[in-house]
């Protein structure tokens, strides 16, 4: 059986962030661009993309501090990136002794021979992808930020984790969420590109945009992540209401699909800033589609019990996985209304949500434990949400 670092590559190594960081400094003041004779060098010594090379180069400028003032922000690059640059910034002369030793090696190893008539070149992803970095990590993925080495774009692709192709549910759940993800077309929901889904059976993978940053993520840099008072600072009311506005559009195009989907799933991790400022849906791991579709699900943990993550998951999905519907998604969009307004530290606690009382009668009965109590669908909780919006003063009308 063939490796994942076989069919897709492998993501940038320390070695390989080195060699680069000693071309950077060596043509800082040249262009940076695919057509450059230096890059495509480069990428010919590494096996890379010269795309790859010329984000690399990215990276750095935005890194330099001689350059950075120049550049709006740091373009995707990873913590090994940063420490590589933090390690041998200033220290230009080891830098490109360190190199060359590097380089020696790395051309030795590429010099076809009698036993090794080919040079050795890292596989791209669907023939086209270059692996960069990983970028996130789920119970049964891993994603890597990777460039389209045709048009020099940036992606992202999700692997099946290598421990978990020996799970059938585990390895069908994957292969699941790549079919739910197909199905949809919304412009809060993640596109999808490409997969593999005919082609690799025990390693799928697909390709999907790169989002510039989860809404954790997103709130910690905004808001700081540490407790450091009674009440913790939130967002503008306007632009909370905005970004649950995208979130409930998306979920709501979830279960007006056709076939229906319930996404199982939603928390601040699965929700992602993208580069045009819209905010999407996305990790569709453990969506399910309803029995009353024309695919259904018959995935469960051999031990009955359920997934998700704490906090945001509705009550019933611990007790019986397989016969959750869209009100376990309506439970989960009442937490995150809590989470976007409310100054109160996590995690949820309905005795203290510490909400205006319109909002927090909303937030109550949405994550009501039986879910026959709560709001029978996401259009009718957004509903009551826009009421208790406009009782308690919040400007204009901001339904889906």
């Amino acid at each position: 059986m063939p490796k994942p670092s076989d069919i897709y590559g492998k993501p940038w190594s320390e070695r390989e962030y080195i060699i680069v960081l000693h071309n950077y400094m060596l043509h800082r003041e040249e262009p940076r661009h695919h057509l450059r004779d230096y890059v495509k060098d480069l990428a010919n010594m590494l096996g890379r993309s010269v795309g790859s090379v010329v984000m690399r180069m990215e990276n750095y400028t935005s890194l330099d501090p001689q350059k950075k003032q120049n550049r709006r922000g740091l373009v995707n690059i990873s913590a090994l990136g940063r420490k590589v640059f933090s390690d041998w910034y200033e220290k230009a002369e080891s830098l490109h002794a360190c190199a060359a030793v590097l380089i020696r090696e790395t051309r030795g190893s590429d010099q076809p021979s009698l036993f090794d008539p080919e040079p050795v070149r890292l596989p791209w992803a669907f023939g086209k992808y270059d692996l960069l970095d990983p970028i996130g990590d789920g119970a049964f993925g891993s994603v890597y930020s990777c460039v389209n080495s045709d048009d020099q774009k940036i992606y992202a692709m999700k692997i099946i984790k290598t421990d978990k192709i020996a799970n059938p549910e585990i390895l069908g759940r994957f292969r699941r969420e790549i079919k739910a993800l197909k199905t949809l077309s919304h412009r809060n929901v993640i596109a999808i590109h490409e997969d593999n889904l005919d082609e690799q059976y025990d390693f799928p993978a697909f390709i999907m945009d790169l989002a510039e940053s989860s809404l954790s993520a997103f709130l910690e840099k905004r808001l700081g992540g540490t407790p450091g008072g009674l009440t913790r600072p939130t967002l503008p009311r306007a632009e909370a209401v905005a970004i649950l506005k995208c979130i409930v559009n998306a979920v709501q195009a979830l279960h007006e699909n056709k076939p229906p989907l319930i996404h199982r799933d939603l928390n601040p991790n699965n929700i992602l800033l993208m580069s045009n400022g819209c905010w999407v849906l996305a990790d569709f791991s453990l969506t399910k589609f309803l029995p009353t579709a024309v695919v259904t699900t018959t995935f469960a943990t051999a031990s009955h019990q359920g997934w998700g993550t704490d906090t945001y998951t509705a009550p019933e999905q611990w007790q019986d996985f397989k016969r959750t519907d869209q009100r376990a998604d309506v439970y989960s969009l009442g937490v995150l209304i809590w989470e976007m307004l409310s100054p109160s530290w996590p995690p949820f606690d309905r005795a203290c949500l510490m909400l205006p009382k319109p909002i927090e009668a909303v937030v109550l009965k949405a994550t009501q434990r039986s879910r026959d109590l709560r709001q029978p669908s996401v259009k009718q909780l957004w509903k009551e949400f826009n009421k208790a919006l406009k009782a308690v003063g919040a400007a204009g009308d901001v339904a889906t």
